[in-house]
């Protein structure tokens, strides 16, 4: 196919990745190893991974939409159901995912030679629909950011 760019892909622990130092100009996560797995694993093996001046990029949960999620009714509030110094790990049956506090996210960052670029907090744009209502109604989502895009950039 004309055009066409061959792309391996390798399946491995996101904490722990069979790849060489300093060999790749992005590492792009939509939830899944940044929501999933603990930062202080994976956020040290991505910078491992990347190039000097190579980005991470990687989308979660905001803080604020974990500090407002309910396990009981399975659903984020108009309240706070949690500390914000104890959201790091929350667990349930079949469930685990970690936050982090602001600071602590920027404290990670540079302890990995990593820059904060950017962060977009999300919210939907005036006429907006989903299909995630299961993850944040949409009438919350328009009040307060459920997602996070980080862009952080490897500076040595």
């Amino acid at each position: 196919e004309r055009g066409a760019v061959m792309v391996p892909l390798v399946q491995a622990s996101a904490e722990s990745l069979p790849l060489k130092d300093g060999s790749f100009d992005l590492v792009f996560c939509d939830h899944g190893a940044t929501s999933f797995t603990d930062p202080y694993h994976t956020v040290p093996e991505a910078a491992r991974v990347l190039k000097p001046e190579g980005r991470l990029i990687f989308n979660m949960s905001s803080p604020l939409h974990d500090l407002c999620y309910d396990p009981v009714k399975e659903t984020v509030t108009q309240s706070l159901q949690h500390m914000y110094s104890e959201i790091r790990k929350q667990s349930w049956d079949d469930e685990v995912t970690f936050q982090l506090p602001y600071g602590e996210w920027i404290r990670l960052f540079r302890a990995n030679a990593l820059e904060v670029e950017d962060l977009i907090e999300l919210t939907p744009e005036e006429g907006a629909a989903t299909t995630y209502d299961d993850y944040v109604p949409l009438g919350w989502a328009r009040r307060w950011p459920a997602e996070n895009i980080w862009k952080v950039r490897k500076v040595r």
